[in-house]
């Protein structure tokens, strides 16, 4: 049942990927780009959970897992400045716009910094054996809660209230506090099921709002 909902996810998060990839092919702006990669990395996230009990535990699981974690660490942080561009696009940062999407970019490299640190360098596998789920988690990294992560879907908060007041479009902030509540739900019982649905929810905010600002400013 578990590996079941991991494949959902999966044909879901591929199903973004195609309509943000339509999208960028339309309108080929850096916001649209650094839209689509985490996505695709998400969808192989999620397909690599939804096998790991036809995998089964071992060296293959965990090398298969390897590119999960290094997507999260490299990929994910481009939320931060997909966000930020949407508002600048959005019309809802004012005349420093410039400045703030430059920020972005150096936010993001510290993030990534942070991520490559936290999921590549100290990566510890730790085996995850629900009913129905094999996969694996990092048990190492550094102590306390997933900062690139959390200052992710902060940005995209912030950013997602901007873009709310300026164009009364909520659904980016939705997404994203959809996302923050999720991710909230302790994984003890059910794995990253639930954090891993606000990942969905949150692509589905961001495609859509890309959506709504090309059919704005067209």
């Amino acid at each position: 049942m578990l590996a079941a909902a991991y494949g959902v996810y999966a044909v879901a998060q591929a199903a973004l990927a195609v309509w943000a990839y339509s999208l960028w092919r339309r309108h080929p702006t850096p916001g649209a780009l650094t839209l689509l990669l985490p996505i695709a990395a998400v969808v192989y996230d999620n397909a690599i959970v939804a096998t790991g009990g036809l995998i089964g535990a071992g060296s293959l699981l965990q090398a298969l897992s390897f590119p999960r974690f290094l997507g999260h660490a490299l990929l994910t942080p481009l939320w931060t400045v997909t966000a930020v561009i949407l508002a600048q696009r959005a019309d809802a940062l004012g005349k420093r716009a410039p400045a703030i999407v430059r920020a972005s970019w150096w936010a993001y490299g510290f993030l990534v910094a942070l991520g490559v640190l936290n999921s590549v360098v100290l990566l510890r596998y730790e085996l995850v054996d629900l009913p129905g789920l094999v996969s694996y988690t990092n048990a190492g990294g550094l102590p306390g809660p997933p900062i690139p992560s959390i200052l992710m879907v902060l940005t995209v908060i912030v950013c997602g209230a901007l873009v709310t007041r300026a164009t009364r479009w909520p659904w980016m902030l939705g997404g994203a506090l959809f996302m923050l509540a999720a991710a909230a739900v302790p994984t003890e019982l059910v794995g990253f099921l639930v954090s891993n649905s606000g990942e969905v929810v949150l692509a589905a905010a961001l495609v859509a709002t890309e959506a709504f600002l090309q059919r704005r400013g067209a």
